[in-house]
């Protein structure tokens, strides 16, 4: 497994396919291990897929977490692979990480794709579910990685793998993830995100979709409504 280097930590990733490159983007807690469904991809495209400082695999030297070190972290995998430029996947939270990304380094991105993705949390349910999740990793970690394993994958085999894979995860850095995602705003700004953006989002969840509000009609945006889909398009819906 390829290892990037930022700072003090070593950023594990996935490496598979040849073509385009996409670069995937995890939610707080989860790592790489959300997108084990996208390997069928790699005939197309090539995928990279890390596991931010503080998950899985990867090192955190003292459990911090911010949108501009994982930013860097996005960078120091972009060098690393060799590539110039990416199209970014953002799954849920993750998304907040993948639009900063794109605002402030556009000329290294050739597209956006967020899964059930917003540019701000305006829905008190969403707000409230993130402050579960806040205090969850402090005090119920393993009820937590089993709720996310079992709600995330139908398969047995592969949410045990998800379940392992999150309890690897720094408490503090996952908590932290949650913090950030839950005060990121980038409403404002979303006029200086050039690069085509596409918003995928189940008609299942309404707490999620109707985020798809905040988005202004700015250059070569698409979207699409999944029906009968939940928030966990990328392990719930291969199509």
């Amino acid at each position: 497994m390829p290892v990037a280097i930022c700072g003090n930590s070593k950023i594990f990733y996935d490496d598979y396919g040849v073509g385009p490159a996409i670069l995937f983007v995890h939610p707080p807690g989860m790592g790489r291990k959300t997108f084990m469904k996208q390997l069928a991809l790699q005939s197309k495209f090539r995928l990279l897929i890390p596991d931010f400082s503080g998950h899985g695999d990867s090192t955190s030297s003292d459990g911090s977490m911010t949108i501009s070190l994982y930013m860097k972290e996005i960078e120091a995998v972009r060098k690393h692979a060799e590539e110039s430029a990416l199209f970014l996947f953002g799954y849920s939270a993750g998304g907040i990480i993948v639009q900063e990304y794109a605002i402030q380094y556009p000329m290294n991105v050739k597209g956006v794709i967020l899964s059930s993705g917003y540019p701000k949390i305006a829905n008190e349910l969403l707000k409230v579910e993130h402050q579960i999740g806040i205090n969850m990793v402090m005090f119920a970690p393993k009820i937590l990685a089993k709720i996310l394993s079992i709600s995330h994958f139908s398969e047995k085999a592969l949410q045990l793998e998800l379940y392992e894979h999150i309890l690897k995860s720094n408490r503090f850095t996952w908590r932290q993830f949650y913090i950030e995602s839950l005060y990121f705003n980038c409403v404002g700004r979303l006029s200086l995100l050039n690069a085509p953006l596409l918003l995928m989002y189940g008609t299942m969840s309404d707490v999620i979709n109707h985020h798809v509000k905040l988005y202004p009609k700015i250059i070569d945006t698409e979207i699409h409504f999944i029906k009968g889909a939940g928030h966990q398009l990328p392990t719930k819906k291969k199509r």
